[in-house]
C-alpha cells in the first residue's frame, strides 16, 4: 500500500515538473511586439501647417479729415460703391464761413496791391519830374547861372522822389506776397470745405460701417481722424496665417497651399503665397506676432499672405446676389503650404525615425592610447537612426540621414536601401526600448493598439 502511494506521489511530482518545463518552453521571451514597414520609393511633399483669418487682399479705411456732425450717410454696410462716389457729408457751415473769410482777405489784399500799383505810377511821374529839374539845375549851376542853394534844393527834391519810388516798389512786392498768402488760405479753406464731403477712394464693397447719421467725428489734416467705414475689394481674397520662426524659412513666394475655411468644412481651396513678413519688428507691428506655447515659451510668428485662387470658389458666388460674397473678413482658416516636393525618393514612415546617442568613432581613435589612464567619458553625438529587422528576429540600429517629410513619410538619403524592413510602431519602443540585437515580434499594427 505504501509503495503504491509513493508511486502515485512520484508520478504526480514528475507530471508537475514536466508541466513546468513545458510552460517555460512555450512561454519563452518572444520579444517586443512591433509593426514594420518596408523602405520604398515614393513622392514626398513637405508641408508647413498654419492657421489664420480670411481678409480682402485690399481693404481701405476711410477716415474724416475734419471734425463735425455727420449730416448725411449715403451708404449701408454691404453696398457696392464706385471710386469717387459720395459716401457721407459732415456739417459744413463753419468751414464755409472760414472759406468766406479767406476770400474776403484775398480780395482785400488784391485791392491793396492795386492801390500800391497806382501809387507807384504817381511816384514814378514825380521821380521823372524831379530828375529833369535836378539835371537842369545841375547844368545851370555848372554855368554859374543859378545859385548853389537852388541846385541843392533841386537835388534834395530828386533824392526824396527816388526814395518814395523805391518805397512804393517794396510796398508792391510786400502786397504781392500778401496776395499769394491770401490765395493759399483760400485754397486751403476750399480744400477743408471739400473734406466735409467723404468720397470713395476706390471701388469695392462697404465691408464695415462704424458710424451713424448724427454722430460727431474728429479729424485733422495732420492726424488720422475717426474711422468711419472700410471699403474692400472682395474679388481678391487672401488668408493671413501665423507661421513659426522655425518654419518660415521653408516658405517661398509662389508656393501653393491648400486652404480650409471653417465655414466650408467640406471644401478645400487652392492658394498661392504672395507675401512673407521680411523681419521681426515686434508684436506691435502687422508683419509679426508672438504667442505663448504650452511650455510657457514665447514663440515668434511671421504673417504669411496666401491669395485664394478664384476659380476654386467660383461656384460659391451667386450672380443673382452680388452682395452675398462666400467669404467674410475674419473667417477662420487653416492652411497647408506645400514648400518642397521630392519625387521617387526612398522613404519610411515618420515614426520609424528617432534620435539616439551614437559613439563618435573618429574621436575614439585619438583616445585609444589613453585607456590605461582611467575611465574617460565616451564621446557621442545625437544621430537619426532606424531599427532594421534582421532574419533572426532581432533589430539592428542603423544611422540614417533624412530630408523632406510630409505628415506620414520622411525621405532617407543614406543608410537604407529599398526593401529594408524597419520598425514603425509603437513609437515608445522605437524611441526608448529598442537596442542593437533586441528580440522583436512582428505583428499587425492594428493589434498593438487593441484595448483589451
Amino acid at each position: 500500500m505504501k509503495k503504491r502511494t509513493l508511486f502515485w506521489i512520484g508520478g504526480i511530482l514528475l507530471l508537475l515538473v514536466l508541466i513546468i518545463v513545458v510552460m517555460k518552453a512555450t512561454h519563452k521571451d518572444e520579444g517586443i511586439k512591433v509593426a514594420t514597414d518596408k523602405a520604398a520609393t515614393r513622392d514626398i511633399t513637405e508641408v508647413v501647417a498654419a492657421s489664420g483669418k480670411i481678409y480682402p487682399e485690399t481693404e481701405v479705411k476711410v477716415s474724416s479729415d475734419v471734425s463735425g456732425e455727420i449730416t448725411d450717410l449715403l451708404v449701408m454696410e454691404g453696398d457696392s460703391v464706385k471710386k469717387g462716389q459720395t459716401l457721407a457729408r459732415i456739417y459744413a457751415d463753419i468751414y464755409g464761413s472760414q472759406r468766406d473769410r479767406a476770400m474776403a482777405a484775398y480780395s482785400q489784399s488784391q485791392a491793396q496791391l492795386a492801390n500800391s500799383n497806382a501809387a507807384l505810377s504817381s511816384y514814378q511821374a514825380k521821380l521823372e519830374q524831379a530828375k529833369a529839374a535836378y539835371d537842369r539845375a545841375k547844368a545851370l549851376n555848372e554855368q554859374k547861372v543859378v545859385s548853389r542853394s537852388e541846385f541843392e534844393t533841386a537835388q534834395a527834391t530828386y533824392l526824396s522822389a527816388q526814395a518814395d519810388y523805391n518805397a512804393a516798389v517794396q510796398s508792391i512786392n510786400s502786397n504781392r506776397f500778401a496776395v499769394a498768402s491770401a490765395q493759399a488760405n483760400v485754397t486751403e479753406a476750399n480744400k477743408t470745405l471739400g473734406r466735409t464731403t467723404i468720397d470713395a477712394p476706390m471701388s469695392g464693397i462697404i465691408s464695415l460701417l462704424s458710424v451713424k447719421k448724427g454722430e460727431r467725428v474728429v479729424g485733422t489734416a495732420q492726424m488720422t481722424g475717426t474711422e468711419m467705414l472700410r471699403i474692400a475689394d472682395l474679388s481678391v481674397i487672401e488668408t493671413q496665417v501665423d507661421v513659426g520662426e522655425n518654419d518660415v524659412p521653408k516658405v517661398h513666394y509662389g508656393d501653393t497651399a491648400i486652404v480650409e475655411v471653417d465655414a466650408y468644412n467640406d471644401r478645400k481651396f487652392k492658394g498661392v503665397v504672395t507675401q512673407i513678413a521680411a523681419s521681426n519688428k515686434g508684436a506691435a507691428l502687422t508683419n509679426t506676432t508672438t504667442s505663448t506655447s504650452s511650455s510657457g515659451e514665447t514663440v515668434t510668428n511671421y504673417v504669411v499672405h496666401i491669395r485664394l485662387l478664384r476659380d476654386t470658389y467660383a461656384d460659391l458666388i451667386d450672380p443673382a446676389h452680388p452682395k452675398n460674397f462666400p467669404f467674410r473678413p475674419g473667417m477662420s482658416a487653416s492652411v497647408n503650404i506645400r514648400t518642397r516636393t521630392h519625387k521617387n525618393v526612398l522613404a519610411v514612415p515618420v515614426n520609424a525615425v528617432t534620435t539616439r546617442e551614437v559613439k563618435d568613432t573618429a574621436s575614439l581613435k585619438g583616445k585609444d592610447a589613453r585607456k590605461e589612464d582611467g575611465d574617460a567619458a565616451t564621446p557621442s553625438q545625437t544621430k537619426e537612426v532606424v531599427f532594421v529587422v534582421q532574419k533572426d528576429g532581432t533589430v539592428k540600429q542603423v544611422e540614417v540621414t533624412t530630408d523632406v517629410q510630409d505628415d506620414d513619410y520622411i525621405e532617407i538619403k543614406s543608410g537604407l536601401k529599398a526593401g529594408d524592413e524597419v520598425v514603425s510602431a509603437p513609437y515608445p519602443a522605437i524611441s526608448k526600448q529598442l537596442e542593437n540585437g533586441k528580440k522583436v515580434k512582428v505583428v499587425p499594427a492594428s493589434t498593438l493598439f487593441d484595448k483589451k
